[in-house]
C-alpha cells in the first residue's frame, strides 16, 4: 500500500483477506445470524434503489436495459460491497469507500437474453466476487471517490448518461424499505416470460389440453418483445435449452405441457423438448396495450388460444406470480429451494439447511449455516 493510504485497522482474522467466496465475509468474521441478515438486507436495498433510479417515466423502462446493460450485475456489485463491508465491521466511511471501489468493477451485457449464450449465469456470482473484493480493498485502505454516484464521471453519468431518478434512490432511505417488494422468481426462466407462464399454467389448470391448441397469441408489454419474442424465428425454435429460457413461445409451450416445481423447474430446461418446440411454433407474440401501460411497475400478459374446434380461450394476469401483489407462500419458497438445492445436496442436508435458515436471525454464528452447504 502507498504510504498515504491508511488501512482500516479492524479485528478481522487474516483469512478474510484471501477468501473471496460468496458469504465469505460472514464466515471469516464469525458474524452472527442477525448480522448476516442485516448486512444482506442493506446490500439488497442499495442494489434495488440503484436499479429503481434507472426507471424514468418518459422511457417506461430501465435505461440500463435500453442500453443493453445487466443492472443486476452492475448494481449488485455495489450492493455486495456494502454487505461485505458491514460484515467486515467497516465504519460508515469504510463502507462508502467499498461502494466507491466497487463502482469500478460492475459490468454485464444482456445480449445473451436475445440470441443465446450462457454468460449471464456468471453475472450474479461475479458481482458477489467483485463486491467482496472491493470491501477487502477498502479494508486494506483503498479509497473510492466521495461523488462516485452523482459525479461528473461517476456511476450515473457512465451508465445512464446522467439521467436518474433521485427520489427513487433516496426517498425514505432507512425508513421505507424496498426489500419487501423484492420479486421472487418461481420459474427458472427470464422474468419477462413469467406472466406468460402464469397464463399458460392457469389455462392448463382450467382443462386446456396442448393437443387442442391450433394457435396462440401471447400479448406482453411492448418493451419486452425484444427479449422474449425477437428474432421471432429464433424464439419459436431456440438454439439451446438455455436460450429457451428467454423465449416467450417456448416457455408458454413448456407450461402448457406441464412442468415441475412451481410450474416449471430446471428439469424443463435440461434439453429442448420436441413437443414443446412443436407447440412453440404455434405461439405468436404481440404487444398488449394494458401490459404496456402497467410495465415496468408490474409484468403483465394475456394468452389467447384458438382451439382446433374453432373456439377461443384466454387468460390475463396484471402482475406475475412472486411479487408483492401475488407473493409466494413460505411453503412455495421451500418447494423452490428443495428443487434447486436437492441437485447438489442430500435430502437430509437440504432439510437441515432449511431448518438452519429459519433459525438464522437468532443464531449466534452464521458459520453453522454455511458449514451445512459443504457437509451436504
Amino acid at each position: 500500500m502507498s504510504d498515504h493510504v491508511t488501512p482500516f485497522r479492524l479485528d478481522v482474522p487474516e483469512p478474510v483477506l484471501a477468501d473471496l467466496r460468496a458469504l465469505a465475509a460472514a464466515e471469516a468474521t464469525g458474524a452472527s445470524g442477525s448480522a448476516l441478515v442485516s448486512a444482506v438486507a442493506a446490500g439488497i436495498e442499495v442494489c434495488a434503489r440503484l436499479g429503481m433510479a434507472s426507471y424514468l417515466p418518459e422511457t417506461r423502462t430501465s435505461l440500463f436495459f435500453e442500453r443493453g446493460q445487466h443492472a443486476t450485475s452492475i448494481c449488485g456489485t455495489l450492493g455486495a460491497a456494502v454487505a461485505a463491508g458491514l460484515l467486515f465491521g467497516l465504519p460508515a466511511e469504510g463502507v462508502a469507500h467499498a461502494a466507491g471501489v466497487a463502482a469500478s468493477m460492475g459490468s454485464g451485457l444482456i445480449e445473451a437474453n436475445r440470441t443465446g449464450g450462457t454468460v449471464k449465469r456468471a453475472h450474479c456470482g461475479w458481482a458477489a466476487h467483485a463486491g467482496v473484493s472491493a470491501a477487502v480493498l477498502a479494508l486494506e485502505g483503498v479509497t473510492g471517490p466521495p461523488t462516485v454516484l452523482e459525479g461528473r464521471f461517476g456511476f450515473f453519468q457512465a451508465w445512464l448518461d446522467g439521467r436518474y431518478d433521485a427520489e427513487a434512490l433516496l426517498s425514505g432511505l432507512g425508513e421505507r424499505w424496498e426489500l419487501p417488494r423484492t420479486v421472487y422468481k418461481p420459474y427458472p426462466a427470464n422474468h419477462f416470460t413469467h406472466p406468460a407462464v402464469d397464463c399458460a399454467l392457469a389455462l392448463r389448470a382450467a382443462g386446456l389440453s396442448p393437443e387442442d391448441v391450433a394457435a396462440a397469441e401471447l400479448g406482453v408489454a411492448a418493451p419486452v418483445l425484444r427479449t422474449i419474442a425477437e428474432p421471432p424465428e429464433e424464439k419459436a425454435r431456440p438454439r439451446s435449452a438455455y436460450h429457451a429460457k428467454f423465449s416467450g413461445p417456448y416457455t408458454v409451450a413448456a407450461a402448457l405441457l406441464g412442468g415441475g416445481g412451481l410450474g416449471l423447474d430446471l428439469d424443463d430446461f435440461a434439453a429442448l423438448d420436441p413437443a414443446a418446440l412443436a407447440l412453440a411454433a404455434r405461439v405468436r407474440c404481440v404487444a398488449d396495450e394494458r401490459a404496456s401501460e402497467l410495465f415496468p411497475r408490474s409484468f403483465a400478459a394475456v394468452l389467447r388460444v384458438r382451439l382446433r374446434n374453432g373456439s377461443t380461450v384466454e387468460h390475463r394476469v396484471d402482475s406475475s406470480r412472486g411479487g408483492p401483489e401475488r407473493p409466494l407462500t413460505r411453503e412455495e419458497l421451500e418447494v423452490k429451494f428443495r428443487s434447486n438445492a436437492g441437485r447438489a445436496l442430500r435430502a437430509d442436508a437440504v432439510e437441515e439447511l432449511l431448518a438452519a435458515a429459519r433459525d438464522l436471525p437468532s443464531a449466534s454464528s452464521a458459520s453453522a449455516l454455511l458449514g451445512l452447504t459443504r457437509a451436504g
